[in-house]
């Protein structure tokens, strides 16, 4: 009855679609009766509608968000100016944009350095991406001012921002940075770090990414906190 109908349906609207003149008011509402009718004794049809639109809006999503990280390959994982985790010549790299702020980014962290450790084919580049108020802003130029001073102490930096428990302030900040034998007073927040951050926040609005963290693969974006042995296991597919 079900695909009788639905024939009918089609059939009508394709031969009123062909008349050379437009539908007047009468054929306008039998199309409307009939469409309603199939719909009122097979409502299952417009969850198979339905299901089959989210379908095709995942396809279209899917397909723009391949677009868009073809061509932003280089600046995503070949910028000179990112810190980097691992092997710089890894099979494997993956973009990680997070906010010191950020309380699932201090889970995520850990689990990445640790991969990371135990996995040579494995690189992680760095994406600071303040958007938890100021005083992440002010964390991430910091710390992106130390990788310009001291390439060597960024990781250091890095962790013992990430590790405190809670949100920064600027006191503590300042702390962690003199933990790590820098003053804070002597880094030179230059424009080009600030372009860099500009640059992280551009790019992450291009790629959908709302909060943080995220991991992207050249192939996939990867919202929000991602559990080590779902990580591992897209990982490994890729090597």
């Amino acid at each position: 009855m079900k695909k009788t109908l639905i024939l009918t349906t089609t059939l009508l609207m394709g031969s009123l679609n062909l008349q050379a003149e437009p539908l007047d008011d009468q054929q306008q509402q039998e199309v409307r009766e009939l469409v309603r009718k199939t719909l009122i004794e097979n409502p299952d049809i417009l969850v198979e509608a339905m299901n089959e639109l989210r379908k095709r809006e995942i396809a279209a999503q899917q397909n723009a968000e391949k677009q868009m990280l073809e061509a932003r390959q280089k600046v995503l994982f070949e910028n000179p100016e990112n810190p980097i985790m691992g092997n710089p010549e890894a099979k494997v790299t993956i973009a990680y944009f997070g906010d010191y702020n950020c309380g699932f980014c201090k889970r995520q962290d850990p689990i990445l350095k640790k991969i990371v450790k135990e996995n040579p084919d494995v690189k992680i580049v760095i994406k600071e991406l303040p958007v938890l108020g100021p005083e992440s802003r002010e964390a991430a130029e910091m710390a992106l001012a130390t990788f310009k001073q001291d390439k060597g102490k960024y990781l250091p930096v890095n962790q013992r921002l990430m590790s405190k428990p809670g949100r920064h302030s600027s006191s503590t900040i300042k702390a962690a940075l003199k933990a790590e034998g820098i003053e804070a007073d002597n880094l030179k927040v230059d424009e080009s770090v600030t372009q860099q951050l500009d640059e992280n926040l551009r790019l992450a609005q291009e790629l959908g990414i709302r909060g943080t963290p995220a991991l992207v693969f050249p192939d996939e974006v990867l919202r929000g906190f991602t559990e080590e042995g779902a990580l591992k296991e897209m990982i490994k597919q890729r090597l």
